[in-house]
């Protein structure tokens, strides 16, 4: 597919097919993947004189594919004089266009300056430039000071050097790496309203590229909130922890981080994390996307790879709770001196207030008193019997519940009377109504009613309330049963099943199946009835985080934020499945509380298989010390496998398998299992702990051996657990060895 971007308003980054950008020739050509630096250049191209030589510029994203590269390089690299590549992520970001643009300089002789599009040194990137170092590291000093004022001195130093030019280019000016931004908005009427802080990149501030940030502090100001504003060249800014004491400290009661990546490190075993550890307040990964609004409505995926691997996988390293995409790129202007369309953030009004509401929510709950809070224990039920109630995943749901109840009543929560055990709470639950086909007949506790749900109902979209009719009827005009059991402040509920009870051939991850109106009226009641501040959806596997929707930056129109709302949302969820956890942290603002696995022991042998690795055993010692012994013991061998029928696997007239026979015992016995559940907040005691440490020591980590590697190292031998074949012989030497 061929684009031609001739035209305002053509531009995406995500686009993949060919596009030919329509540009004159021009003595100077600039290419950048950054939209702020084009933002900076076309502010600087009014600040210098009217006879300059003629700039284009264009943005790296739109030559990705080679046959559009060649077609710029042939109509207007190969006519320009300079070319300034400002390349970020190093030589293999655009390893091709910077051949290209190499051997466009050497045919035609014109200037190639390539530098960096951070502040780190690359020498490697620098090297291919065709100018001296030092004034490569000068045009790169310009552009890391940035501003206009830096990059007209840029444009006046290039034309003065290598266009012949009479022009007088000043030094690169330092402008503030970090500092304090004011966005134009009143303060709250409040002096002592709640200050939440909002971290943004340097950039933007310089760009003027700061709209979805004015948004924001305006939408948190209407929320009582007073917003404090600190603008950094990069999180990796070794001055940055310094400034945040100094401007945040223990002031804010929470952060909105507008920033890429991540402040850890994925290269280090255990990431620093510390200048967050030490804010010690809840930090929000607030999105401003690269793409374009069209494309992130009409994509089921939300955001395009680009931006889920800089906005959202990188920092859910750093734990950062991740909200929102409250703005995306749209053309400003189409610059007619540089040919190029100038690209800038556009907030989306709708997604602004929700991210505000879920700081403002976050306050709210950090500030209110413990004996004040509302909070929600929701335990999943899949299928929907009373026998699989609270079915967390490798969690003793009920017990752990408890374990939860108990440690918030010791810590002043209104909660009682209290269950002692998982069994008792579960017999509480089921006295009342359930989703079993027999917990119907059983009294509700608590109902909604329905005057309140077809009210927030005819407040859905239209395309939305067309979807639930279709699937599952107009809304009911009686009053809706509300599964779950009242403890003073704390609700302790039963999640409602998705739909697929009442037909056997949806599927629980179904992404297209919307939840039945009582499913989203359980939900409704938590928000505006029973009033909670917080959720908790105690274990994996809860089904909130699989309805239909948008996979990373929900909209309004996407059934998890329908259901849950900007609610603050904790998730105790098992360590061993990040996959899934991921779905609850990107799909539901989860803050995910890693629970360990059930107790690990190893399998033993039992029974006939442990009298036939007794009689393998035999077999080995009398082959060495008591041949004549060999005959009877292989004869037993052979009895005990037909009888549990291993001779279907083994064939014990061949000598290889006798050997395969006795590396299947040591897997088997080997292997390991789960030893019962584990019940969060409790650390497993006796010969569970015992095992379970040696069941996680075994294996070789990062950087470091498992403990049967170790010992192997000891004896000189190089054994790796994850490889070895159980079949082999001890080698010479080792304790176990002839």
């Amino acid at each position: 597919m061929h684009r031609i971007a001739a035209l305002p308003g053509g531009w995406d980054p995500s686009q993949s097919g060919v596009i030919f950008l329509e540009q004159d020739p021009a003595p100077i050509v600039i290419l950048s993947a950054a939209d702020t630096d084009l933002t900076a250049l076309s502010a600087a191209l009014r600040l210098l004189p009217g006879d300059f030589p003629a700039v284009r510029a264009a943005n790296l994203l739109q030559l990705q594919q080679p046959l559009s590269l060649d077609d710029y390089a042939e109509r207007v690299l190969r006519r320009a004089q300079v070319v300034l590549l400002r390349l970020l992520g190093g030589r293999a970001y655009w390893s091709y266009g910077l051949e290209v643009a190499k051997q466009v300089a050497a045919e035609e002789g014109s200037t190639l300056i390539v530098i960096p599009g951070d502040d780190r040194p690359d020498w490697d990137l620098v090297s291919h430039s065709t100018v001296p170092l030092a004034v490569a590291d000068r045009v790169w000093r310009y552009w890391l000071e940035g501003g206009a004022e830096n990059v007209a001195a840029c444009l006046l130093l290039l034309a003065r050097e290598f266009l012949g030019g009479q022009y007088s280019a000043p030094d690169p000016q330092g402008l503030p790496r970090l500092g304090i931004y004011q966005p134009p908005v009143a303060s709250p009427t409040d002096p002592q309203a709640p200050k939440v802080g909002i971290l943004l990149y340097r950039a933007h501030v310089l760009a003027g590229n700061i709209e979805p940030v004015d948004q924001l502090a305006k939408a948190l100001v209407e929320r009582g909130l007073q917003p404090l504003c600190l603008y950094t060249y990069s999180l990796q800014d070794p001055d940055l922890p310094q400034a945040i004491r100094d401007h945040f400290g223990s002031q804010i009661d929470l952060l909105l981080n507008t920033t890429s990546f991540s402040l850890a490190r994925l290269d280090s075993h255990q990431p620093d994390v510390s200048l967050w550890q030490e804010l010690d307040v809840p930090v929000l990964q607030v999105i401003l996307s690269s793409g374009s609004r069209q494309s992130w409505e009409d994509s089921t995926r939300g955001l395009g790879a680009r931006d889920l691997a800089m906005n959202v996988a990188l920092p859910e390293v750093d734990g950062r709770i991740i909200s929102r995409a409250v703005s995306f790129k749209a053309v400003q202007q189409r610059d007619p001196h540089l040919q190029t369309e100038v690209v800038a953030y556009a907030a989306v009004p709708d997604r602004v207030e929700f991210v505000a509401d879920l700081a403002a929510n976050w306050v709210k709950l950090r500030r209110t008193p413990a004996n004040q809070r509302r909070l929600a224990l929701i335990l999943a039920n899949y299928p929907s019997r009373d026998g699989r109630l609270a079915n967390g995943v490798g969690l003793d749901t009920p017990a752990s519940c408890v374990e939860i109840l108990k440690v918030l009543a010791e810590s002043s929560y209104r909660v009682g009377p209290l269950p002692q055990t998982g069994d008792e709470l579960i017999r509480w639950l089921t006295q009342g109504q359930t989703y079993d086909p027999l917990g119907s007949l059983r009294p509700a506790r608590q109902w909604l009613s329905a005057a309140l749900y077809r009210e927030w109902f005819a407040r859905l979209p239209e395309p939305i309330q067309t979807d639930l009719v279709r699937q599952w009827g107009d809304p009911p005009s009686r009053d809706i049963p509300v599964v779950g059991l009242q403890l003073g402040q704390v609700f302790v509920g039963i999640q409602p099943p998705r739909g697929y009870d009442r037909d056997p051939s949806l599927n629980y991850h179904a992404p297209d199946l919307v939840p039945p109106h009582e499913y989203l009226a359980f939900y409704l009641w938590l928000r505006q009835v029973f009033a909670v501040q917080a959720v908790v959806h105690v274990g994996k596997h809860g089904n909130l985080e699989w309805l239909p929707g948008k996979g990373s930056a929900l909209s309004a129109t996407c059934y998890p934020e329908m259901a849950l709302g900007p609610l603050p949302h904790f998730y105790p969820f098992i360590v061993n499945d990040p996959g899934e956890g991921s779905q609850a942290k990107r799909r539901a603002q989860a803050v995910i509380i890693d629970h360990l696995t059930p107790p690990l022991t190893r399998a033993e042998l039992y029974g006939p298989l442990a009298d036939l690795e007794r009689l393998m055993d035999e077999y080995v010692q009398a082959q060495q010390l008591d041949p004549s012994r060999c005959p009877l013991i292989r004869a037993q061998i052979q009895e005990l496998v037909r009888a549990e029928h291993l001779d279907q696997q083994f064939n014990l007239e061949k000598e290889e398998d006798w050997n395969r026979l006795d590396g299947y015992l040591c897997e088997l016995k080997e292997s390991q299992i789960r030893d019962g559940l584990h019940i969060f907040g409790r650390i497993p005691a006796g010969e569970q702990l015992v095992d379970l440490v040696v069941a996680l020591a075994r294996y070789p980590g990062h950087g470091q051996l498992g403990i049967t590697q170790a010992i192997a190292r000891d004896w000189g031998w190089d054994w790796d657990p994850l490889t070895a074949d159980l079949t082999d012989p001890w080698p010479e030497g080792s304790p176990n060895s002839p």
